[in-house]
């Protein structure tokens, strides 16, 4: 096989997107009709095929990979935003409590933001989470973190603090997200 085949072999082809095994998340649903049936004609929700956020789909806003996205429902994981560059993945933060499967947000040696803002570089989607909650820095080997005087506070393992640093399985609570932290 040459190099121009094994190329076009490996890359994504919109056009072979199979309608029977992807569903397009964009926009919110209408609100339902009294009395009608709800979503008529439409399959229910199959957590085993393929979920795109965005991208194509009149309305919704588009994907920006350079931000971890924020959670859009039921067996979706959010977008994984691209390494900055020159900047090394360190770690992750996997919360079960968004959704039962899991749900992960990767950490990069630098500094990292956590909030509601969608300008965060961690987005979580809970009414108890602040703008900008919470900034972890990965430097020298460690990982230290401080509150960002956000409303509710940030609890590590079920003790409230106010900046500290990390040790690999620690839970952090932000609002009503918990959020396990893992390094590389």
């Amino acid at each position: 096989m040459s190099r121009e085949d094994d190329f076009n072999r490996t890359q994504p082809r919109p056009e072979r997107i199979d309608p029977e095994r992807t569903q397009f998340m964009g926009s919110p649903p209408p609100p339902p009709v009294p009395g009608a049936s709800p979503n008529p004609g439409a399959a229910p929700f199959d957590p085993k095929r393929t979920q795109v956020v965005g991208g194509g789909v009149p309305g919704a806003a588009p994907a920006d990979p350079k931000r971890t996205q924020v959670y859009q429902g039921p067996g979706v994981s959010p977008v994984q935003r691209q390494a900055p560059q020159n900047r090394k993945l360190v770690g992750w933060l996997v919360s079960f409590t968004i959704h039962p499967n899991g749900v992960d947000f990767r950490l990069y040696e630098g500094k990292n933001t956590i909030g509601s803002n969608p300008t965060c570089d961690v987005v979580l989607n809970d009414t108890g989470v602040s703008g900008h909650h919470l900034t972890i820095l990965y430097r020298a080997g460690k990982y230290r973190f401080k509150d960002e005087f956000s409303t509710n506070g940030t609890f590590v393992n079920g003790e409230m603090v106010e900046e500290g640093e990390l040790q690999d399985g620690d839970i952090l609570k932000l609002g009503e997200t918990e959020l396990r932290f893992r390094t590389v």
